[in-house]
């Protein structure tokens, strides 16, 4: 059984996680999701497994199709995004319009609440309902010995015009029995982040986010399960010898939630002297200042917070009270060790006034972020924030929509995410600190600069762009 897992065309480097996606102007992160699905099948002898991301490989839908074709899938894997949802699922149709034979599977955090709405409406076969792995695991081996799919738990999918939802556990309480994901399936050449020494890989050491923030969408829900830090160390072994990458970004949703675990993390890659630099994501009410000293000596490179805002009555709103004075502090002592750091924001949160916006961007410069990313507050289904402002959000997959009815909205939105990049990134005290990395990193300096650029002149952005 040839097994293809489809990480699918789009005309923008569209990143896609099941919590979220992204056109992302200079980043592109390996499928996690995707590979992790590719370790499960090593224990099948019967399966020959195939990888093809069309967004790192740069194919498109033709390219995308011809490959397939010429790999003779059996079954193919992929998985969805957001505001990409809706060419996803025509790249999709057209595929199994090609290829009919093939079973198309179908995971991510819309096919999970909305399973019934698309297979009505596409020819989908199959679709994962939440944490995908061991429902993979089990739907394989029924596909494989050809037994009614009435046995798993945990898919969608239609009978002779009908549509079966069978509910199963939704999370996985033991990740670490997992296997290791299907690394041997990327080629790290084809993945960076901006600044960093390539090949670039990825690892996922926990999942889920413990905390409540109403607006997010987590790796599988709100319960932490952890990996061994032995099978950590071993997948950077791993990597580092199989591909030689260079650096890495630990993908957890927020990778500093328990200080004891991150310090033996970064002791076991400071004692086998592993010799690479990472990133990670992060709240800075998780970071220990006990933590950040193991963290540099271990490699770090960049942390990456998700501030939202800088008005502690727009964190209060979105339920992320945090210390802004502590913060503040937090960053302070990361650029004390030569930790580079990167702050997400949110604009556009109900209730936000011109005072809060500007308690952002003041906030983002005196914390002396090397980066930040302005972004504007979507509310997904499936969220707090979602279901609170519902009756004045315009949603539907087919077509897709998920934008506020008040169109004057996503336009003062628009104009702030300008404002803030506009009053960050072209001040002159910015210039002059980024002198020494224009210098070491002059053509990357250079075309990232021409893409925000470029975006500050577009009359109004259509869809979500991330700019460091």
């Amino acid at each position: 059984m040839n097994v293809v897992f489809l990480n699918p065309p789009h005309d923008t480097r569209i990143q896609r996680r099941f919590m979220c996606s992204y056109n992302a102007a200079n980043i592109l992160l390996p499928p996690q999701e995707l590979i992790a699905l590719g370790g499960v099948l090593r224990s099948f002898d019967k399966c020959k497994t195939f990888l093809i991301d069309s967004i790192a490989s740069q194919l498109n839908t033709r390219a995308t199709i011809d490959k397939l074709v010429s790999l003779k899938p059996d079954i193919i894997v992929a998985i969805h995004g957001f505001e990409c949802f809706e060419e996803d699922m025509n790249v999709l149709e057209e595929i199994k319009q090609t290829i009919p034979q093939s079973t198309v599977i179908l995971f991510g955090h819309y096919a999970s609440i909305f399973p019934e709405e698309i297979l009505k409406k596409t020819s989908i076969d199959i679709i994962i309902l939440g944490e995908p792995d061991n429902i993979f695991e089990s739907l394989i081996a029924t596909l494989l010995e050809n037994k009614d799919l009435a046995g798993v738990s945990g898919i969608a999918y239609k009978v002779q015009g009908n549509i079966v939802v069978q509910k199963g556990d939704e999370r996985i309480t033991h990740p670490e029995l997992l296997p290791m994901p299907a690394y041997e399936l990327l080629n790290p050449e084809e993945y960076f982040e901006p600044f960093l020494k390539p090949p670039f890989g990825l690892i996922q050491s926990a999942r889920g986010c413990p905390y409540s923030c109403n607006y997010c969408v987590r790796s599988f829900g709100k319960r932490l399960t952890y990996r061994t830090t032995d099978q950590i160390i071993d997948e950077i072994l791993f990597m580092k010898e199989k591909f030689g990458i260079r650096s890495l970004r630990f993908i957890d949703d927020t990778f500093t939630v328990h200080t004891k675990r991150v310090i033996e993390i970064c002791q076991k890659l400071i004692d086998l002297k592993i010799g690479i630099e990472w990133t990670c994501l992060s709240r800075i009410d998780t970071l220990r200042e006990e933590m950040i000293p193991w963290m540099k000596k271990a490699g770090c490179k960049r942390i990456y917070f998700g501030v939202e805002s800088g008005s502690a009555k727009v964190l209060h709103y979105l339920n992320k009270d945090t210390d802004l004075g502590q913060a503040i502090t937090t960053l302070h002592t990361c650029k004390k060790y030569g930790i580079e750091t990167l702050g997400f924001f949110l604009v556009g949160t109900p209730g936000e006034e011109q005072e809060d916006f500007n308690a952002s961007v003041n906030f983002a410069i005196q914390a002396d972020f090397d980066y930040i990313i302005a972004g504007e507050l979507i509310p997904y289904p499936g969220t707090e924030l979602y279901e609170k402002f519902k009756e004045q959000v315009d949603f539907s997959l087919f077509p897709y929509k998920n934008e506020w009815k008040d169109p004057s909205i996503k336009v003062k939105n628009g104009e702030k995410e300008k404002e803030f990049y506009r009053r960050f990134y072209y001040r002159k005290k910015y210039i002059v600190k980024s002198a020494q990395k224009m210098i070491e990193h002059p053509w990357e300096y250079l075309d990232n600069f021409r893409k925000l650029s470029s975006f500050m002149m577009t009359s109004q952005k259509s869809k979500r762009q991330d700019y460091i």
